[in-house]
């Protein structure tokens, strides 16, 4: 799967603390952090709750474990393949943490 890091989120805050509390909290598998960056075959560490938008047309906002360089403004707006069984959050603080 595709998807696309979303530019101007750096801003955005939740009741989680960070987005990556908001992401072990609401993934939908219920995984924990994971050690790598969800970027198809990056190895470096997942640091960060990142934005990102699905390729597939939806226009939902999604948090996913990303490393900085991935989270970066050299990747903003492109297309990134994340690792199969990667886990999505909704970005939506309205149905998730300010519930």
């Amino acid at each position: 799967m595709k998807v696309h890091n979303i530019n101007g989120t750096s801003d955005n805050k939740c009741k989680c603390g960070s987005w990556k509390a908001h992401w072990e909290k609401f993934n939908e598998r219920k995984n924990t952090w994971p050690k790598y960056c969800a970027a198809y075959g990056c190895l470096e560490s997942a640091t960060v709750g990142a934005h990102v938008q699905k390729d597939s047309g939806t226009d939902k906002w999604f948090i996913i474990p990303f490393c900085n360089k991935h989270n970066g403004r050299e990747f903003q707006g492109k297309s990134i393949e994340v690792s199969a069984g990667t886990s999505f959050a909704p970005a939506n603080r309205e149905e998730t943490c300010e519930k």
